[in-house]
């Protein structure tokens, strides 16, 4: 796959550059279509590079669903993709039977991070989905609209004009994303708090990197001098790893049976309450659920197995941890592929 990104000590804002935005919408014809990429464009055309956005689970979400979750997300070859659905105005003719001219656009967001910095996805993303909303919904159809004109092999002036349109809105949501991004990691590496995950987890990837940020403190009151940083020459008898609330412990498929065991272990020491467990797969663009039940009271250390069967002929599912309150917070998303379990 070709790297997400390339860093060296001469980037004037390396900030800006530790994730990758991706805006794209559904077209009935020719499918998941890109608007705009951060901070390279040129890469939708990269098959390699697209295509963890090609599968990625948000696409085979409804609306009501995604929303219900913070995000949606794929890991990939050291990174994590979080991913975040709306729908919006539409003013296009649409190329399937029995949709409307006005029938709204799905437009999908994601963001790559890292593997290292996947702490920051949740916030970086819902910060991002918000600027969009409040700043761009209401344009996006004109992007939409410039990037069909650009497929017209005979450019009227009608034509170059919504091409143009579109790439002033095109360029103005580029610059946008590039102050998001680089105010959003710069706050983090301002914190005061030199214990904070967070602040360690950027300041030690951008250091191991090799990146100059000495710069941004600049103001600020906090200091690196009691930060710890990663150190790699150091030894260590295992990897680090942040700990996650809930953890699947193993996924295993029972031939005669026809059923998927899934064994989740509680990692934390407190005791939830009204956790709903949800296992569903897609056929024909549709959702269907396998599983849907509810854990009323899940205690520290526990693990429960999950059983559920197996439909023939479909082999990806999405096993989801959803607390039931206010938020819907969602605990643990996991995509499972029955062939590559049954090759393990």
């Amino acid at each position: 796959m070709v790297n997400h990104i390339e860093y060296n000590n001469t980037m004037k804002n390396p900030l800006e550059e530790l994730c990758y935005v991706y805006i794209l919408y559904f077209d009935e014809a020719k499918g998941h279509v890109p608007l705009l990429m951060f901070p390279n464009e040129e890469l939708k055309e990269n098959k390699k590079f697209m295509r963890p956005i090609k599968f990625h689970p948000i696409w085979f979400l409804d609306i009501e669903e995604s929303e219900a979750l913070d995000h949606i997300d794929l890991e990939y070859k050291g990174y994590t993709f979080f991913g975040k659905k709306l729908l919006t105005i539409s003013k296009r003719k649409k190329r399937r039977a029995g949709l409307d001219e006005d029938t709204p656009e799905t437009i999908v967001i994601i963001i790559s991070l890292p593997n290292d910095l996947d702490i920051f996805g949740d916030d970086l993303i819902g910060k991002i989905l918000n600027i969009i909303k409040d700043d761009f919904e209401e344009k996006l159809y004109e992007v939409i609209q410039c990037e069909i004109a650009k497929e017209e092999v005979i450019k009227t002036p009608k034509v170059k004009e919504c091409i143009a349109e579109g790439e002033k809105i095109k360029k103005k949501m580029r610059d946008t994303l590039r102050n998001t991004c680089k105010e959003f990691f710069s706050s983090v590496i301002k914190q005061t708090d030199s214990t904070s995950i967070k602040k360690q987890k950027a300041v030690s990837f951008l250091a191991l990197k090799g990146v100059d940020f000495s710069h941004i403190l600049e103001g600020a009151n906090g200091s690196f001098s009691n930060l710890k940083i990663f150190d790699p020459n150091r030894k260590s008898s295992g990897e680090i790893k942040l700990k996650r609330p809930f953890e699947i412990m193993d996924i295993h498929v029972v031939d005669d049976s026809h059923e998927l065991e899934i064994m989740v272990r509680n990692n934390t020491e407190n005791e939830y309450e009204n956790i709903m467990v949800k296992i569903t797969h897609v056929k024909e663009f549709f959702e269907k659920e396998v599983m849907n039940q509810m854990i009323e009271e899940w205690y520290p250390e526990e693990e429960l197995l999950f059983i559920s069967p197996i439909i023939p002929h479909i082999n990806e599912y999405l096993f989801f941890l959803i607390q039931e309150n206010d938020d819907q917070e969602k605990l643990l998303t996991k995509k499972i592929d029955v062939d590559t379990l049954k090759k393990d």
